[in-house]
């Protein structure tokens, strides 16, 4: 048997069931916010922790190969000191192409940007790191679509070290 329900009590449940998918979405949104590329702007101005060269003819892929440069921001560099990365903590590793001229090696485009975010309640999965790649000049697109879990499987290997390869020096 179905209950009658006037038409006045039938819209407050309307705009009660809107008001709650609405703070339902809004959630949702905050919670996935989070998630949002996070490209690090002026990165080349904060702390080098180094530069590495890696040329042809290697055992490394094409893909590592160029000028490796290194950026933390001042979380990360007492990161570094302490052996500890605090939550806000970020490490920006630039990939650039090794140009040679006149027996002279300089760097030249840019081929991606990794990026190393630390929130150890987010990102617990992944060691307490969120990873983004941004491929050449891009600054919208992060590159990396499982979350990490491939960056990861290889920052495992430097745990001791909280899953950070380069050390500042």
């Amino acid at each position: 048997m179905a209950t009658y329900i006037p038409n006045s009590r039938l819209a407050h449940i309307r705009r009660r069931a809107l008001a709650l998918l609405s703070l339902a979405t809004l959630s949702l949104t905050v919670l996935y916010a989070a998630e949002a590329v996070q490209y690090p702007e002026n990165f080349r101005r904060w702390v080098h922790v180094g530069t590495g060269v890696i040329m042809p003819g290697g055992q490394l892929p094409e893909s590592e190969q160029g000028m490796h440069h290194v950026f933390a921001n001042q979380k990360a560099v007492a990161g570094y000191s302490s052996g500890g990365f605090a939550d806000g903590s970020i490490i920006v590793y630039e990939l650039r192409e090794a140009q040679h001229k006149n027996e002279v090696i300089f760097e030249g485009e840019r081929r991606r940007v990794d990026v190393m975010i630390k929130d150890s309640r987010l990102y617990a999965s992944t060691g307490g790191w969120r990873f983004e790649r941004f491929l050449g000049n891009d600054q919208g697109q992060n590159a990396i679509h499982d979350s990490g879990n491939s960056c990861f499987e290889c920052h495992a290997k430097v745990e001791s070290h909280r899953f950070v390869f380069t050390q500042l020096h």
